[in-house]
């Protein structure tokens, strides 16, 4: 029965190097690059919406103040 066990761990062990090789391999330095590339572009887009966000607000802010102005 031990025999059958150790039998049966090698040769599950070049099965689990294999599929580990395969999908949980550890990214290249251009997938590296690449990833800290499109985090530094949301982190733009985000400030470049942040700050239009921030114009449309200041207009309607004056929109809404000149309509309800007393004048």
């Amino acid at each position: 029965m031990l025999f059958k066990i150790i039998a049966f761990i090698v040769a599950a062990v070049p099965i689990v190097l294999f599929v580990r090789s395969m999908f949980f391999r550890r990214p290249s330095r251009f997938s590296q690059r690449l990833k800290e590339f499109q985090k530094q572009l949301d982190v733009a887009v985000w400030l470049f919406l942040a700050v239009v966000g921030c114009f449309v607000t200041v207009a309607l802010i004056k929109l809404f103040w000149a309509w309800w102005s007393p004048t």
